[in-house]
């Protein structure tokens, strides 16, 4: 089973290597394709496109916090 093999990994998710920033968040959103449905929280990539600029920021900030905790809230 592919979970046997990394039963007792101990890796560190937090190096600087995995860090998501302002300008990484920007860079795929803008590559993401447009006129999308939304998902089941009714956001479109329009949205968060068309946001405040911080968004991007605090968008990288909630990643790097999945992350960090290596839980995905419900």
């Amino acid at each position: 089973m592919f979970n046997d093999g990394y039963r007792d990994y101990v890796g560190d998710p937090c190096l600087d290597e995995y860090k998501f920033d302002a300008e990484l968040v920007e860079t795929v959103l803008s590559q993401m394709k447009r006129g999308k449905a939304p998902g089941l929280d009714e956001l479109t990539i329009e949205h968060l496109v068309n946001s405040h600029p911080v968004m991007v920021v605090i968008l990288s900030k909630l990643f790097n916090l999945i992350v960090s905790a290596a839980c995905v809230p419900h």
